[in-house]
């Protein structure tokens, strides 16, 4: 039995879910409202203390970490394989996703909170003392520190600068992965594809296609994946459309980057 705790527009949950997609697998979901702080109650966080999504449960084992939850679920259901036979080849692989644990994912969430979230929370936690009641909930103290600065600073945080920064310089490495392969990886679809596939929908979600604009094969490789029944099944079906919409009307104007 595989349960997951997810949401629907997670960019972590979406990679998940894209995986057992591809894998045929069936599972069971839990859905929690991030926004309305369902992450923070108690019984969740006595399944993960830290208050992040996603966290699959498979046979009473509890998994967390986005990418650690890919990587079990391709060692433990191998069917359509996502990882390359050979060693290298999946040395590789990883290599790629652990640049999103290293800074990618902190980095989409500041661009997404700096453009397009950051006036809601302050709505919705109008008062000090509010707002200092939200930011106490988060578990990790370096997690609420960077949401501080994000809610204080905006688009003038330089976390956003530099997270910019981070995101032209995949694009281009990507481009480059992508200029003679179909696929991130020269093997063939793999898991690489279902990990960074939702990061740069977020990124076109928030209207900033223009950061590939020199680079089609990025267009091109998202019609491939969003051609696949995991894209359509652990993605697009799950696609919130207050959502999608709250970010593409986001007005703020990006900081300039060369």
């Amino acid at each position: 039995m595989i349960t997951l705790y997810h949401n629907d527009m997670s960019v972590c949950a979406q990679k998940v879910r894209l995986v057992l997609a591809h894998k045929k697998l069936e599972w069971e979901g839990i859905h929690l409202n991030l926004r309305a702080g369902e992450q923070f109650k108690p019984d969740f966080l006595q399944i993960n203390p830290k208050a992040v999504i996603p966290v699959l449960v498979h046979n009473n084992n509890v998994i967390t970490e986005s990418n650690v939850i890919c990587y079990y679920l391709e060692e433990v259901f191998n069917q359509q394989a996502l990882m390359p036979e050979d060693p290298i080849k999946r040395a590789e692989l990883r290599v790629w996703l652990t640049r999103l644990d290293a800074g990618l994912h902190e980095q989409v969430a500041v661009i997404s909170f700096c453009l397009a979230f950051r006036k809601q929370l302050l709505s919705r936690y109008a008062t000090k003392e509010a707002l200092e009641g939200f930011l106490s909930n988060i578990p990790d103290p370096s997690r609420a520190m960077v949401m501080r600065d994000m809610l204080e600073n905006g688009i003038s945080s330089p976390r956003l600068t530099l997270a910019i920064f981070a995101y032209k310089k995949l694009i281009k490495d990507l481009a480059y992965a992508l200029e003679s392969n179909d696929w991130i990886m020269s093997s063939g679809l793999s898991l690489a594809d279902f990990a960074f596939l939702p990061y740069i929908e977020r990124l076109e979600q928030l209207q900033l296609q223009e950061l590939w604009q020199d680079f089609p094969q990025i267009d091109e490789w998202l019609t491939r994946l969003r051609s696949t029944d995991a894209y359509k099944i652990g993605m697009a079906e799950w696609h919130n459309q207050d959502y999608i919409q709250l970010m593409s009307q986001s007005a703020e104007p990006l900081p300039a980057i060369d």
